[in-house]
């Protein structure tokens, strides 16, 4: 299924248990494909939809999608439940929070943000088309990028980073869409209105400004299905999603960069402010 309707179709989701992953999952469900979430746990609206869903199923596996061990079992994990999946969303990421940071330095032996945005993603792609081939059937990784990924921010390096790692990841695998008939593309939306902000990073929040625009987490899930449904989006395409139904492809070389719409300007430093103060302290201290 490198296009087509996703009715009688079946997907994995990492990080389906919230976010734009629910809101896909949601979406997927309601157009009769089976999916199954890949997440460290459920809440409560994505658990009543495993409890009741009927006819296409919802199924979850519990996943730590930086174990690769664990990661390999939830593509097994579909395979025996509901069949080789068609679709492949590694959806699950981090907004390099305080816990996983640049600047605060609490981790020893590598950053998890690295992990989950980065190494899960590029594992979770050769999964999947071990398992597209190993079926013998076309299929479709949507990964979610971000428009940090055509930007930086001195306060978050990192995310920065790892999304405009998706962005040339993707691209790579342009040449197997004609080849193997396995479309790689991504969505690279604006600020969506997720617990991504409100819940697991409201310090951040912080640098929003009064003209900075929510996206809905619902309308990104159906830019995604689009990706997944309409080949006129080869593989390697990166497509910005900023909101207001404004979408358009990322280009790998000349491109003008994101629109406004949708997109945190960065007008307001208060972050970056609060990094200039942290080098302020560790220049006046002792080492």
């Amino acid at each position: 299924m490198a296009s087509g309707s996703v009715n009688g179709k079946t997907a994995i989701v990492t990080g389906g248990a919230s976010g734009i992953g629910l809101e896909f999952v949601k979406l997927l469900y309601s157009k009769g494909c089976s999916v199954v979430i890949g997440d460290l746990d459920l809440a409560p609206e994505a658990e009543e939809l495993v409890t009741k869903s009927s006819g296409s199923k919802v199924l979850f596996k519990k996943t730590d999608v930086t174990n690769w061990s664990q990661l390999s079992d939830l593509f097994t994990f579909t395979e025996e439940k509901i069949g080789a999946p068609d679709i492949v969303c590694p959806g699950a990421g981090i907004f390099e929070p305080a816990w996983s940071g640049f600047w605060p330095d609490t981790e020893d032996n590598g950053y998890k943000t690295i992990a989950v945005n980065v190494e899960h993603p590029t594992k979770a792609t050769r999964l999947a088309i071990k398992s597209f081939l190993k079926a013998k059937k076309p299929g479709v990784v949507a990964h979610v990028s971000s428009m940090g990924g055509q930007t930086t921010r001195l306060a978050v390096p990192i995310h920065c980073a790892t999304k405009a790692y998706i962005n040339h990841f993707v691209r790579a695998f342009a040449e197997l869409d004609q080849k193997e008939n396995i479309r790689v593309v991504a969505v690279a939306p604006g600020m969506v209105r997720t617990p991504l902000w409100f819940k697991e990073n409201p310090d951040k929040l912080k640098s929003v400004g009064d003209e900075d625009i929510w996206i809905e987490p619902s309308e990104i899930a159906e830019v995604l299905l689009r990706l997944c449904e309409d080949p006129a989006y080869k593989g390697g395409t990166v497509l910005e999603a900023s909101g207001q139904g404004r979408t358009r492809v990322v280009e790998a070389l000349n491109d003008p960069g994101p629109s406004t719409i949708g997109h945190d300007k960065g007008t307001n430093t208060a972050l970056e402010d609060e990094v200039f103060q942290r080098l302020a302290k560790e220049r006046s201290s002792r080492l």
